[in-house]
């Protein structure tokens, strides 16, 4: 078994002398993919280095770090190489009474159930890519397949269902909210990433998505999540959202901040220290400023 965690993880554990508050712990499960998605650093096919996920390095650590953190969640990322689920089940075991979240590309409704059944919060089933034709290309498998598990999956485990979407891989912006009324519908959250692109990749030279388009689609995430708002709200130039019809109210700026679980922080995930975050990770009056110039 190979274990990893994020530098903010390792901050917490004391292994490095910079410590990054936070009320999530990230690890991850590492070995040789079986799967080729083209954006991700672990694809069965790319000369990257396994330390990184997305652009972030994630150094080994022991299973014994596991008994010593003391956090509020712990993020669980699974490679899917050969014999993820046995380890999986090892690190669930060690971790027994402890708010757990799962990341893994789990394949049918039985192995989502072994999990539970090890006393995990929640399972993350990503997604990625909303376009039906591009996730084949880019990530491979079957969406359709994929759509009726995680269906499935959040009628049997209502609120305890997550997914994860990058955008930028191609996609219309009238897609990404089609599939987050979708979700809302499943009762499936959705946590948002900006495609960030790795040298190495099948998609080391695609651009990262404008990011005054990022904010747009974090916006309708969040008033179709937490707002409820109808599909009339969004104002579409061809498949392109051109305006969002919503009368700005105090608050609205948490729609930048990281989208996920309950606690979840996820900092720098994509983008380096000192840019200009995709997804804040603490909530400021700044954000405010940003909604209000969107809703003008």
């Amino acid at each position: 078994m190979v274990l990893r965690a994020s530098y903010g993880t390792l901050g917490l554990l004391g292994h490095v002398k910079k410590k990054i508050e936070m009320d999530t712990a990230y690890f991850m499960l590492d070995g040789r993919c079986v799967f080729d998605c083209g954006f991700c650093s672990h694809a069965r096919s790319v000369d990257v280095d396994n330390k990184f996920l997305s652009r972030v390095v994630w150094k080994k650590v022991s299973s014994d770090d596991l008994k010593n953190i003391n956090v509020k969640r712990i993020c669980l990322q699974v490679v899917s190489y050969r014999g993820y689920r046995r380890d999986l089940e090892e690190v669930l075991k060690i971790l027994k009474g402890k708010v757990i979240s799962v990341s893994v590309r789990a394949l049918t409704l039985e192995e989502i159930d072994s999990y539970f059944s090890l006393g995990i919060d929640s399972i993350g089933l990503s997604v990625d890519v909303v376009n039906e034709r591009l996730f084949s290309k880019i990530r491979g498998g079957d969406f359709k397949k994929l759509m009726n598990l995680i269906k499935s999956a959040a009628e049997k485990y209502p609120g305890r269902i997550t997914t994860h979407v990058i955008v930028g891989m191609g996609e219309s912006d009238k897609e990404l909210i089609d599939f987050f009324y979708n979700m809302k519908n499943f009762g499936v959250n959705v946590a948002l990433f900006a495609f960030t692109p790795i040298k190495g990749t099948k998609l080391e030279d695609k651009i990262p998505p404008d990011r005054n388009r990022y904010r747009k689609i974090q916006l309708a995430r969040y008033l179709i999540f937490e707002k409820e708002v109808s599909m009339d709200t969004f104002v579409f130039k061809g498949n392109m959202l051109e305006k969002i019809n919503y009368r700005y109210e105090e608050n609205l700026g948490r729609a930048f901040l990281t989208s996920g679980c309950k606690h979840c922080t996820r900092p720098y995930y994509n983008e380096k220290p000192g840019d200009i975050p995709y997804n804040f990770f603490e909530y400021n009056k700044d954000l405010e400023n940003m909604v209000k110039e969107l809703l003008e």
